[in-house]
């Protein structure tokens, strides 16, 4: 029991309730994590109880189809048509639910809807949105825990929307087809911009929150799935060191974009829209080859700048 315990992480007392037929599968099914663990240099780390991989301390390094670098351990290359294997897997496990689960995701979300429209009013901290949404479905006021953080809250709205995108570009396939490569990422990006309408007077709050120590690993695992998403759906087929430019060049101009915008007054934000046409000049020069790693260093150099410069400055202000 003691080395279970410490096979697990956990203090071993609350393992002396549990019956020893639970216990005799836990101690298997961590013998048999810790031999694929020690198999697998570098696989991601995997939580010997539920199965669900630990996505906030694991030593996943994303990476293009088919290299060794990425989540897949693959050892050949993938098939450019489909999505990374390691964003399959991702998929398969949050698929893999009980009814229980299922149950709770949807009453989450539920509430996750209700507490946006309080959202523009109430604001992300606090968690007074929450409580006004549990208030107006009729649950308790713990009810809004299911939200976790407020931290998370903003993290649950920014996967949904990531996903929404996802569906919005796979039912535009023809249409993309028929675009120049920059055109595409534009059409991208913008529609996962105007997701932010609806909130965004208190999209600066948010962002905050979003870069709270405890959240950054989260909040930088979202903004490189939504890169890694467009460019898919883009019809990029690069598994060389491109691979890493392009998603690391378009983060760049999506977090420049998505600042601009906080105090973009002009109409229907134009200023907005061209202020992204202006940094999608960087990454198309990008999706052949990077011509040289002092380009790459100079360009995404910029992006990183006026995006950490102009998050500075949000972050001083008053939330």
């Amino acid at each position: 029991m003691l080395a279970l315990a410490r096979a697990l992480h956990v203090s071993w007392a609350p393992l002396e309730r549990l019956p020893a037929s639970i216990l005799q599968r836990m101690a298997a099914t961590t013998t048999a994590a810790a031999t694929s663990s020690s198999a697998a240099s570098g696989a991601d780390s995997i939580n010997g109880i539920n199965g669900q991989a630990d996505r906030s301390s694991s030593s996943f390094t994303p990476g293009p189809p088919g290299s060794t670098l990425s989540g897949s351990h693959s050892t050949g290359v993938a098939d450019l048509h489909e999505p990374p294997m390691w964003q399959q897997q991702q998929h398969q496990q949050q698929e893999a639910h009980t009814p229980e689960q299922d149950d709770f995701v949807s009453r989450r979300q539920q509430l996750l809807a209700a507490t946006l429209k309080h959202v523009p009013q109430l604001g992300w901290a606090g968690g007074a949105a929450a409580a006004a949404a549990a208030s107006e479905l009729g649950l308790s006021p713990a009810a809004a825990g299911m939200l976790g953080s407020d931290a998370q809250t903003v993290q649950h709205f920014v996967a949904i929307c990531n996903r929404r995108l996802d569906r919005e570009l796979a039912g535009m396939q023809q249409l993309l087809s028929a675009m120049e490569p920059r055109q595409r990422l534009r059409t991208a990006l913008q529609l996962r911009l105007c997701m932010l309408e609806p909130v965004i007077q208190t999209w600066p709050q948010a962002l905050a929150l979003l870069a709270q120590p405890e959240a950054a690993p989260r909040s930088l695992q979202l903004a490189f799935d939504l890169a890694d998403s467009i460019w898919h759906a883009a019809g990029d087929t690069s598994t060389d060191a491109t691979w890493y430019s392009k998603r690391a060049l378009l983060t760049g101009v999506y977090v420049g974009a998505e600042l601009f915008m906080l105090n973009d007054a002009s109409p229907g934000f134009a200023d907005t829209w061209a202020a992204l046409d202006r940094g999608l000049e960087g990454v198309v020069e990008a999706e052949g080859a990077v011509e040289g790693a002092g380009s790459f260093a100079s360009s995404l150099g910029d992006a990183a700048a006026m995006a950490l410069t102009q998050l500075s400055s949000m972050l001083r202000r008053p939330m």
